[in-house]
């Protein structure tokens, strides 16, 4: 299976914290079964700027020691690029910061709200040749109380990256639960480990791994997990099926919430 999103490389960001928990990570990455792993070091403006060379010469560093240590895996370039206006100056075109050098590019919401720029920031992707993929929306709080939201932008051409720790209950059961919901409406087109070191946060997804097969049979897994990805890799199109039906039960919380469960109780 492919890992479309790590901070694997090291020192860059709040990933790994230097090259020996980067070999680490590429052990636990290569030891589950992940055959590739995209690098998306954190991008903003200002300090978060990192030179897509710096991007390029360390990957190439890994991929040398990958096989110096005989692991089977390959570390791909890329970015996790914060949504922003000013950021678009900085691509004007598939290549620097998109996924191996292509056409995908992996996009982060800000984490408390969609600003209202959101929709012409994907356009404007668009019409550079940019497909975007919008990492970890399950844990967005705007995408957990209106999924919706999430399929408009599937049906005009955005991706869906989700994190497996997402899937497992590591961010808690309301991302666990809006992460199923993506899933099983055909909303999710690749999965990332989001790792960030060897602990916690670390790029083994052999439980995300099988929840997929649970939730969704072998041939949608693998559609996920190993087809999707490998065509993002490769630079290939690829088509997204559209959503057509959401059905979602929205959960109310607080007050609201103990009332329902009152009335269903003395029903």
């Amino acid at each position: 299976m492919f890992d479309l999103h790590s901070h694997i490389l090291p020192a860059l960001d709040d990933g790994a914290k230097d090259l020996a928990e980067t070999v680490g990570m590429l052990e636990i990455a290569s030891k589950n079964g992940s055959k590739g792993i995209v690098a998306t070091p954190h991008l903003f403006e200002g300090n978060g700027l990192i030179a897509w060379k710096t991007i390029l010469d360390n990957c190439e560093s890994l991929n040398v020691e990958a096989q110096r240590l005989s692991l089977n895996i390959t570390v791909y370039p890329g970015a996790e690029v914060f949504l922003c206006l000013d950021i678009l100056e900085r691509i004007e075109g598939p290549g620097a910061y998109c996924i191996n050098n292509g056409r995908y590019l992996l996009v982060e919401l800000p984490s408390l709200e969609i600003p209202r720029y959101a929709e012409e920031f994907f356009f404007t992707l668009q019409t550079r040749g940019i497909t975007p993929i919008l990492a970890h929306p399950e844990r967005h709080p705007d995408i957990i109380k209106k999924p919706e939201i999430l399929a408009e932008w599937v049906n005009k051409g955005i991706l869906v990256q989700v994190n497996g720790p997402s899937l497992t209950g590591r961010f808690g059961e309301r991302i666990m639960k809006t992460a199923e919901i993506l899933l099983s409406h055909d909303m999710v087109h690749c999965i990332g480990s989001d790792a960030h070191s060897i602990r916690s946060r670390n790029p083994d997804l052999t439980k995300a791994y099988e929840k997929i097969h649970k939730l969704v049979g072998p041939e949608r897994s693998e559609r996920i997990l190993k087809t999707n990805p490998g065509k993002i890799i490769a630079n290939c199109e690829f088509e997204a099926p559209k959503i057509l039906d959401l059905k979602v039960e929205h959960q109310r919380r607080g007050i609201f919430k103990w009332l329902d469960k009152i009335k269903r109780l003395r029903g």
